[in-house]
């Protein structure tokens, strides 16, 4: 009796603690559980307040979304609620049956120590009380499989739900990018357009400068066939000039050789210097000029002027000088302007021919672009200073024809005599007296003179 008292009595303990572990357990999942969704729902809080979305919602459509949040977390405490309530139920069941068993044992046991039940009812309330017992055992068993599937499903819902806003997060991440790249892909059409706008713009102006270019080279190409023509009509004037010139004084002088006798009166002594104009075929307009000038009278006039200009060259000039009306002569008119009427101050092309340089004791004419009617007589080889240009240019550029150079100063002077008489008299001049010798007065009155005569 007593050994089936202890086993009653530890059946009715391992009971109770069983009850009051599931009971545990239980409370302790439920914590679980409210912890998770807690830490969940702040989570989700937390990234709500967080994260931007990059396209915005209107009112209806948030209303819309809350709704349904609150619907699906109504129905989820739905089911909590549910499921708590189906494990109250066992709970309570499985608390009666002990407190059944527990009231059975005892009355069990009270009948035992009155000796009013038998050891075979005894056995037989053990084995009631073990079916029980196992029974109970069998139902915690499936209270502990139910309460460990719930929170299976529960970590399950939870890890899909982690899953769920991992995506929504990830979604939002997407969307943010892709507005970000739509922002760039604006503002690249907007600089493409800036761009084939700028094309389009060079392309105009490309086309401006093309048709300028052409025009300018159709302008310099009609310039250049000016340049030609008047070239061709320059020469061909020169040549008729050249050719009326020589006939002139095939038919006045005769063809030469033709002689200038020139006297010079120095230190109270005339002496003579002999001019051997050049042949009439290389330089005939310069020498129809000069012999026209001698015997219009020009150069008998009075007394010419023969000045050193710049000690290079004797310059003579037909002015009268001493012999004008100022100075007490008798000269009446001026020759520069008596051969300008003439048309025999100057010549009418600057003539030269290299066969006939500009070597010493050589006669030319001065000025530029049209020379006459003052000559002068070189005191040197003056071939670099007064003849062609362009191999002095050249010599002094390295072939380089960059730099811009009026055409007259390439030009050369006309040099149409040589002296063949008269050296010394020349050198004797060159040395001695000079028009810079002459008196105050008679410089004064002939710059007036010749004032005058530039002014008529």
């Amino acid at each position: 009796k007593r050994n089936s008292c202890r086993t009653i009595l530890s059946t009715i303990l391992i009971m109770f603690f069983i009850s009051i572990d599931y009971s545990a357990y239980h409370c302790k999942a439920e914590d679980e559980n409210d912890k998770t969704a807690q830490q969940q729902q702040q989570q989700q809080q937390h990234h709500q307040a967080s994260s931007s979305t990059p396209t915005p919602t209107t009112i209806l459509e948030t209303e819309a979304r809350t709704a349904r949040e609150l619907s699906r977390a109504v129905s989820t405490l739905r089911k909590d609620l549910k499921s708590c309530n189906s494990r109250i139920d066992s709970i309570k069941s499985g608390f009666q049956d002990l407190y059944s068993m527990h009231l059975t044992q005892i009355d069990g046991l009270r009948k035992c120590k009155e000796g009013m039940i038998s050891s075979s009812d005894i056995q037989q309330i053990l084995d009631s009380n073990t079916n029980k017992l196992n029974n109970n055992k069998e139902t915690t068993k499936a209270l502990m499989e139910q309460v460990q599937a719930s929170i299976t499903e529960q970590q399950r819902t939870r890890q899909n739900e982690e899953v769920a806003a991992k995506h929504k997060e990830l979604i939002l991440s997407l969307e943010h990018q892709v507005h970000q790249l739509r922002l760039r892909e604006t503002a690249w059409e907007r600089t493409i357009s800036e761009l084939v706008a700028r094309k389009d713009l060079l392309e105009r102006r490309e086309n401006a400068w093309t048709r300028t270019i052409g025009e300018l080279m159709a302008d310099i190409e009609m310039r250049n066939k000016r340049e030609w023509w008047w070239e061709e009509m320059k020469s061909e004037m020169e040549g008729r000039i050249g050719g009326l010139s020589y006939h002139a004084v095939l038919e006045h002088y005769g063809p030469g050789p033709h002689r200038v006798s020139m006297i010079v009166d120095l230190d109270d002594t005339q002496h003579e210097v002999i001019i051997e104009l050049a042949p009439v075929n290389l330089m005939p307009h310069s020498v129809h000029t000069f012999l026209s000038q001698l015997s219009e009278g020009y150069w008998t006039r009075g007394t010419p002027a023969i000045v050193m200009n710049p000690g290079h060259v004797l310059q003579a000039c037909p002015h009268p000088c001493l012999e004008t009306k100022a100075m007490g002569g008798s000269y009446p008119g001026d020759p520069y302007v008596d051969m300008r009427h003439a048309g025999l101050d100057t010549v009418s092309f600057q003539e030269y021919h290299p066969a006939y340089p500009h070597e010493k004791y050589t006669i030319g004419f001065a000025g530029r672009p049209h020379s006459g009617p003052e000559f002068y007589i070189n005191l040197m080889n003056n071939t670099l200073d007064h003849g062609p240009k362009e191999a002095v240019l050249e010599k002094a550029l390295g072939d380089e024809d960059d730099e811009e150079m009026d055409d007259t100063a390439m030009e050369p002077d006309p040099c149409f005599g040589k002296i063949i008489s008269g050296f010394e008299v020349i050198d004797k001049i060159s040395e001695g007296l000079t028009r810079g010798d002459l008196p105050d007065e008679s410089k004064e009155t002939m710059d007036d003179d010749e004032d005058e005569a530039l002014s008529d």
